[in-house]
């Protein structure tokens, strides 16, 4: 009786595992990307005051945005926040330094001005990263989504094509002001 038991524990345990187990890989795509939440890059943003405070706060560890390692140092890459603009324009490229000759793009915040006191916003992953384009819009919080699982600790953002996405003017938020 005991070794049925027993026989029963052993077999549920393995089965829970598995699934554990599977639950795990349909988050991860294997790829430097799972390293990088562009979700929880675009909330940064929300809070940052100005380039140089959005690029302390996905740097920052307690945010959980960013842990990756592409240099291979088992330490955490910093992310630089380049601005490039043009009239109404913005490219936030954030880009990681692999090497002293060597720099790696992570993803591009395009910001466009779209009207005198509106902007729209997106995130676009770099595919050398994601393994495909991933992009990201800024979102109200309305949607229901606010517990978005991996999106918020990875790329893997829940995309359904029946669910149109809704355009958010992002013109309020301190780090769009031109």
């Amino acid at each position: 009786m005991k070794k049925l038991q027993l026989l029963t524990c052993l077999i549920t345990a393995s089965l829970v595992n598995i699934g554990i187990a599977r639950a795990q890989e349909a988050d991860s795509t294997g790829l430097p990307g799972d390293n990088f939440s562009l979700q929880g890059a675009i909330e940064m943003f929300k809070k940052a005051g100005s380039p140089e405070e959005f690029e302390k706060l996905i740097n920052t560890e307690s945010n959980n945005v960013n842990n990756l390692d592409l240099n291979g140092d088992g330490e955490t890459d910093y992310v630089r926040v380049i601005d490039k603009s043009d009239k109404d324009a913005h490219a936030f490229v954030l880009q990681v330094a692999v090497s002293e000759n060597e720099n790696q793009d992570i993803a591009v915040i395009e910001l466009e001005k779209n009207g005198s006191e509106s902007a729209v916003l997106q995130i676009v992953g770099d595919e050398e990263i994601y393994g495909e384009e991933v992009i990201v819009e800024a979102s109200d919080g309305t949607d229901g989504d606010d517990d978005a699982g991996p999106a918020k600790n990875g790329p893997s953002f829940n995309y359904d094509e029946n669910n149109f996405p809704i355009v958010v003017n992002v013109w309020m938020w301190p780090c769009v002001r031109f």
